[in-house]
């Protein structure tokens, strides 16, 4: 069967079994795959331009906002890409912009206002190539590629170079991380990553369909591990009253499929655990969020209960810095986590790399 070169596409004749360029071919074609690949440039008509005029309200000048908004994107969350919902959440709590933080329609009408500010002039920086685009990322609108290789050398490069096993084997819980929204996905999800749990975000009020699967998932590994391991849950939502019912909503449901939960800090049993948004975390000095809270709506059913044990202020998750989220699930995982059986089952895990 005659094979096709992989740079013209012309065919192979009279060239050894398993080549893949003609010889002519072979070093355009390493060149073209280390080259680097163009990025698209803005090249319409009138390149868009930041005002230096302060706001209507007397905030800062949308040329301010932008100088502000590339040093958030380069130094905030390690320097990685952030959703516009997050960049406005980080300048609202270094002070870039300040909306009406009030339950009313103008106090929505002006956060709204707000929100769409940052967006305007992301899109501007973006534009004027001041910030990568893939900086920003959208969540709800994606392109879908599908994954070539060129040879089966590199994948085989790849497969090693992602290749695993289940590190959590001979470990007291297994852990699973939810949250509340998407807009948390992009800060969560590394997270989940790098100490291999699933991962799921809720969207607010989740299917049922949802549920039932990290029940399912939940149920697998406890009838895999039935005597040596437990779940544990860890939860991250905001500090309202639609935050906690989600949380509890979501505790009710995956009990309701059989998982039971004790109490945290009992050994061997199904453990619950807020990672965040907590009053401990809205009360700490270092973190400096108490001050950018909401209004509660007192029209919200749920608002009743919320306001006797909180107050009349909510706080919603996104204003807490990636890092505080981070050490809290950090710090809880190594507080039950047998270390030595860690090390021993990633360093299983590596042998068994370097065999492919």
């Amino acid at each position: 069967m005659r094979s096709t070169c992989k740079h013209c596409g012309g065919l192979l004749l009279h060239i050894r079994a398993g080549a893949q360029y003609h010889p002519k071919c072979r070093l355009p074609a390493w060149r073209k795959r280390k080259a680097r690949p163009p990025r698209p440039i803005w090249i319409g008509h009138e390149l868009p331009k930041l005002s230096s005029r302060p706001a209507r309200d007397g905030g800062l000048s949308p040329e301010e906002l932008g100088q502000h908004l590339l040093v958030i994107a380069e130094e905030r969350d390690d320097g990685d890409p952030k959703t516009g919902r997050r960049y406005y959440y980080l300048c609202l709590s270094c002070g870039y912009i300040s909306p009406d933080m009030s339950a009313t329609k103008e106090g929505k009408k002006s956060r709204a206002a707000a929100y769409n500010r940052v967006l305007a002039v992301l899109g501007v920086l973006r534009k004027q190539g001041e910030l990568a685009w893939d900086m920003v990322l959208d969540l709800t609108r994606e392109l879908t590629q599908w994954e070539t290789f060129s040879s089966p050398r590199e994948a085989r490069e790849h497969m090693r170079s992602i290749y695993t096993e289940d590190k959590w084997i001979g470990q007291p819980y297994y852990p699973i991380l939810i949250v509340e929204k998407d807009t948390m996905v992009p800060v969560s999800e590394p997270m989940a990553e790098k100490w291999q749990m699933p991962f799921a975000s809720s969207r607010g009020y989740s299917s049922l369909t949802l549920q039932h699967d990290v029940a399912k998932a939940l149920l697998r590994r406890l009838h895999q591990h039935p005597k040596e391991q437990k779940i544990i849950v860890y939860f991250i939502s905001d500090l309202d009253p639609s935050g906690l019912d989600l949380e509890r909503k979501w505790k009710q449901v995956l009990e309701e499929f059989g998982i039971k939960f004790g109490y945290d800090g009992l050994d061997e049993q199904n453990r619950w655990h807020r990672i965040a948004l907590t009053l401990d975390q809205v009360r700490d000095p270092e973190l400096d969020i108490r001050r950018l809270s909401i209004e509660v709506k007192e029209s919200d059913s749920r608002s009743k209960g919320y306001i006797k044990q909180y107050g009349n202020r909510c706080w919603e998750v996104d204003i807490l810095p990636a890092a505080a989220i981070e050490d809290a699930l950090d710090s809880h995982i190594l507080s039950w986590l047998d270390v030595k059986q860690w090390k021993r089952r990633k360093a299983e895990i590596e042998r068994a790399r370097e065999l492919l």
